[in-house]
């Protein structure tokens, strides 16, 4: 299935847009945990935002330094090709604090940390609150233009198609816990599946 990215007139317009539903379960454990999980992506200017958030009171959040292997504490997850023709794709995985872990590459077995590619970074901040599904955390990212053209070595952003999924994920928390937006159907299993990835086109 095909999804409609959308350009907004400001940050305030895309903060304020429906969020879409993850509802694909992984991996369980015989004792189940499916916290609410919710996320939306969206261009701003020429930058690309996603925004995720999980219905969750007490995230499991230890690591806080930069390339952690935050997937171990309860993680908000973002995995995209921004450009519709490249081979690599990134890979930011961030936890309550907005510590993440990033990467690149063309699969699970061959990426490196972005920063050791660039000096430009994601733009990743938390958030945290209270609606109508009850307490809550998430994270907005931001990937500017001029990241984008410097991790992906082109001269331009093209976001006519944009490929990516949304996790939420927590390999130790108390019961590990794998959410996808776009099932993960193929094998090996794990969220490196490029393959998987939903299909965003630009309105």
């Amino acid at each position: 299935m095909d999804y409609t990215l959308d350009v907004y007139n400001s940050f305030s317009d895309f903060k304020n847009a429906d969020y879409l539903k993850l509802s694909s379960y992984h991996w369980e454990s015989p004792e189940q945990y499916r916290p609410l999980v919710f996320a939306k992506i969206g261009v701003v200017g020429n930058n690309l935002f996603a925004q995720l958030k999980c219905c969750e009171e007490n995230p499991k959040t230890l690591y806080e330094n930069r390339d952690d292997p935050i997937y171990k504490d309860s993680c908000l997850e973002f995995f995209v090709k921004p450009c519709g023709s490249a081979e690599d794709y990134i890979n930011i995985e961030c936890n309550s604090k907005g510590v993440f872990l990033c990467e690149i590459g063309k699969g699970k077995y061959d990426r490196v940390f972005l920063k050791d590619v660039t000096a430009l970074s994601p733009v990743v901040e938390s958030f945290a609150g209270e609606d109508d599904n009850g307490v809550y955390w998430g994270v907005t990212i931001e990937l500017t233009e001029e990241f984008i053209k410097t991790a992906f070595k082109v001269d331009k952003t093209n976001y006519s198609v944009v490929r990516c999924n949304f996790y939420k994920c927590g390999d130790d928390c108390e019961i590990p816990h794998y959410v996808a937006f776009s099932p993960v159907t193929t094998l090996p299993p794990g969220f490196h599946n490029p393959e998987c990835f939903a299909k965003f086109i630009l309105k």
